[in-house]
């Protein structure tokens, strides 16, 4: 379903959430290569007028009453236009660290009675593939492939890159929630699973703490099918942990949550010396620059295989936590915590299994196998009675015909929309191309091979080549066989020293991502007091003329 939602667009800049106009036209609109030249002469800042951006995903909206305000509830799916696909023909990740299957998901609520313009709050969350070369390669005859790891990455470049990608959108903390199978007695899943926990064991071993990716492994199949476990109060422990790690953001906060449940007035002049601390210390780390009063810091990011089927149904889990603690936030219920069997939750259980199912055709071909119950502890992949599993049949049988027959079509047009496939008289027709990989790949694309890569990332971040270091070898054995003591002690310094460059420079890419995070907060808070309640000035212009 395509989805021309510029309205919305507006709304996203208006509440301060993560990613700016320039952001989402870079990474949501698909439309972005058919209007390219067009932004490159009217200029991007200018270009929100002339350039209607064209969102691929879904929107859901919904009008509640509850304690006598009346509510919008909306859930928003963009998915990102960067390595799209169909589900086998697009896994893992690519050289550039897209993703596939990459879903920003916001769930924005607005109080229409409290201000004239309302109050807005928004929670963010992402979903995407497990960032490691890894494929299935698909066939009639093999409705459920193996996974296999398709190419070697020692220092996992290509998941570096991804999570740079997150933090210049989102900051940090980058919380991972890992939902595919930790042990199998046929090794499937866990070989991918492994893989994603080594490189992000990797990667932290050059952030400082503060900024360090935090993982967490549950294993959702495993605890479904275990009688003395319950997979809803596991996911909502991690969905309670998470939201309380990034927040959400909201434009007019009159309460804020304490620790330990109780809240207090959000205006107080006496602060609590905690909170004090905890706001000087975001301060601090993101260089002293100003934020706003409440508001979102980082990202949830939850995978399974698939991402598609268990992680809706986690998505949905931090979607409750969320929506309990933001209508606290806003002055509408005391208690953070909502009843499973209140209507405002079954009204978002229908939501988010709605966009699952959108998100699910638009990427496998078939509706989510795994639903949200709207019964209190039920397990949320339990589908009752025989016609449930009729239609899980069912519903596989659709995944499987689609993946099989008619996604290698869907992918074609895919990459000739997304500007990917540049047809010419000089290029190979594109149904005459066996897989897509040369187009989506940049160091293969670009035909420069893997050797220049490291080249240039030697020269971008000043890592020294051991090739000097071999010449000086080789120069040192020809002109002093009998060298002294000191002149091999000055050798192995020279050593120490390039060993501590290159050391250095592999701790410059998350920097460098934090900075431009801060970059963009900067931008938004151009021409306007971020700490009050007045909109952007080209918002006002646009819809508030007169004033």
């Amino acid at each position: 379903m395509l989805l021309c939602c510029l309205c919305y667009v507006l709304v996203v800049y208006h509440i301060g959430v993560a990613n700016t106009y320039l952001l989402f036209l870079f990474v949501s609109a698909w439309n972005f290569f058919l209007t390219r030249e067009l932004e490159e002469c009217t200029h991007s800042i200018s270009s929100f007028n002339w350039v209607l951006p064209v969102v691929h995903g879904a929107f859901i909206q919904r009008k509640l009453h509850d304690y006598g305000r009346s509510l919008n509830l909306m859930l928003l799916a963009r998915r990102s236009r960067h390595f799209a696909g169909t589900r086998y023909l697009k896994r893992g990740v690519s050289d550039r660290g897209k993703v596939a299957n990459d879903v920003e998901h916001e769930q924005i609520i607005h109080d229409e009675s409290s201000s004239p313009e309302g109050v807005f709050s928004s929670y963010l969350q992402l979903r995407g593939s497990i960032p490691t070369f890894w494929t299935q390669e698909s066939s009639v005859t093999m409705p459920k492939p193996p996974i296999v790891l398709n190419r070697v990455d020692p220092t996992y470049q290509a998941t570096q890159a991804h999570f740079d990608d997150l933090m210049r959108r989102y900051g940090s903390p980058i919380i991972v929630v890992d939902l595919v199978k930790q042990s199998e007695k046929r090794e499937r899943e866990v070989i991918v699973g492994n893989e994603f926990r080594n490189a992000i064991d990797y990667i932290n071993c050059h952030i400082d703490d503060d900024h360090k990716i935090l993982y967490c492994a549950l294993d959702y199949s495993h605890i479904s099918k275990h009688r003395n476990l319950n997979v809803s109060s596991s996911l909502n422990d991690v969905a309670t942990w998470s939201v309380n790690q990034t927040g959400f953001f909201c434009s007019n906060p009159q309460w804020k949550i304490m620790e330990g449940g109780s809240i207090e007035p959000f205006d107080d002049e006496e602060k609590d010396s905690d909170i004090a601390e905890e706001e000087r210390r975001l301060s601090q780390r993101l260089g002293g620059i100003l934020f706003f009063p409440m508001e979102q810091m980082g990202i949830l990011r939850t995978n399974c295989i698939d991402c598609l089927d268990r992680t809706n149904v986690a998505q949905f889990s931090a979607g409750v936590e969320a929506l309990g603690q933001q209508l606290v936030v806003m002055g509408i219920r005391s208690s953070p915590k909502l009843d499973p069997s209140s209507i405002i939750v079954r009204m978002l259980i229908d939501m988010y299994v709605e966009i699952g199912d959108q998100i699910a055709l638009q990427y496998g071909g078939s509706e989510a196998h795994k639903k949200v119950q709207s019964s209190a502890g039920a397990n949320s992949n339990n589908m009752a009675g025989q016609l449930g599993k009729h239609k899980e049949l069912l519903t596989s049988v659709r995944r499987y015909y689609s993946n099989a027959f008619t996604d290698r079509l869907k992918q074609d047009a895919m990459n000739l929309f997304l500007g990917y496939y540049l047809p010419s008289n000089n290029t190979t027709p594109l149904w005459e191309l066996d897989n897509d990989y040369y187009l989506h790949n940049f160091h293969v694309n670009s035909g420069r091979g893997s050797l220049q890569s490291m080249k240039q990332y030697q020269s971008m971040f000043g890592v020294l080549e051991w090739n000097d270091l071999e010449d000086e070898n080789n120069q040192h054995r020809a002109d002093s066989a009998g060298s002294s003591q000191a002149d091999d002690l000055a050798r192995i310094d020279r050593i120490k020293q390039r060993c501590a460059a290159q050391n250095n420079a592999l701790s410059v890419w998350w920097k460098c991502a934090i900075q431009a995070y801060i970059q963009q907060r900067m931008w938004m808070t151009l021409g306007g007091n971020p700490s009050g309640s007045s909109l952007p000035p080209r918002f006002e212009a646009k819809h508030r003329p007169h004033e």
